[in-house]
């Protein structure tokens, strides 16, 4: 009597095991694996997390040289290299660095994309910016009490009172590279993350768990029923 229900809680349970088995060898080599930093690509999967695409998305510049901004990110050669603290406005090259801006902060950073500097008003930087602009390598900011430029060092900001030429000010490209949109959604959403809600079963909503909660239940009932049919085969002495 014993022995069918064995057997069919045993097939039943066999497909769970290799689910968590592959899923929590995974998890205990993400690091190896590199699952914590890579992110997920498959819009299909993407879409089930319900990760949008990002509200601000602009192009400055073309080809390899091009910076993307999506929403407060900042991307270089399609690797991200800055999260802010808010929606950034614009970002360029100006000399061997390179300068991007929110409302309230300039971030700078070598040529390789290494943050090197964050300036806001308690370093002098003025407040509410609008726009940028690089003119003879010098960086210049269009914000709410006028029109800045920078000294050589990129310390001081003096107030430009009288422009004998208009200002170019940076604007966004007219063409726009669409993966960037699929690398921003990636950005929210790790490999490692998902082994962990697949692993949990949370991958499929809250009644799932409950579901992995009966796969467990049926784990331990074919661990006492196999002991028992074991020891009532048992020889006697």
């Amino acid at each position: 009597m014993l022995r069918p229900w064995h057997r069919r809680l045993g097939l039943a349970s066999a497909l769970f095991i290799l689910l968590l088995t592959l899923t929590g060898v995974a998890i205990n080599h993400s690091d190896d694996l590199g699952l914590d930093k890579t992110g997920v690509t498959q819009a299909w999967l993407l879409d089930y997390y319900g990760i949008a695409a990002p509200n601000h998305v602009a192009q400055f510049g073309h080809g390899s040289s091009a910076l993307y901004i999506t929403d407060n990110l900042l991307w270089q050669n399609q690797q991200m290299i800055l999260e802010a603290a808010d929606t950034l406005i614009c970002a360029a090259y100006a000399s061997n660095m390179l300068v991007a801006i929110d409302a309230q902060q300039l971030y700078l950073f070598d040529k390789h994309g290494q943050l090197q500097e964050t300036q806001n008003t308690s370093t002098g930087l003025p407040p509410g910016l609008f726009a940028l602009a690089i003119i003879d390598d010098r960086v210049w900011l269009n914000t709410e009490n006028g029109v800045f430029k920078a000294d050589e060092q990129l310390i001081e900001w003096q107030e430009v009172s009288a422009l004998t030429t208009p200002v170019i000010w940076l604007n966004k490209s007219d063409t726009l590279d669409t993966d960037i949109i699929n690398l921003a959604r990636s950005a929210n959403l790790s490999w490692q993350r998902v082994m962990l809600d697949l692993h949990s079963g949370r991958l499929f909503g809250h009644l799932t768990i409950w579901l992995w909660d009966l796969f467990a239940l049926a784990l331990l009932m074919v661990s006492l029923s196999g002991f028992w049919i074991w020891l009532k085969q048992k020889t006697p002495r």
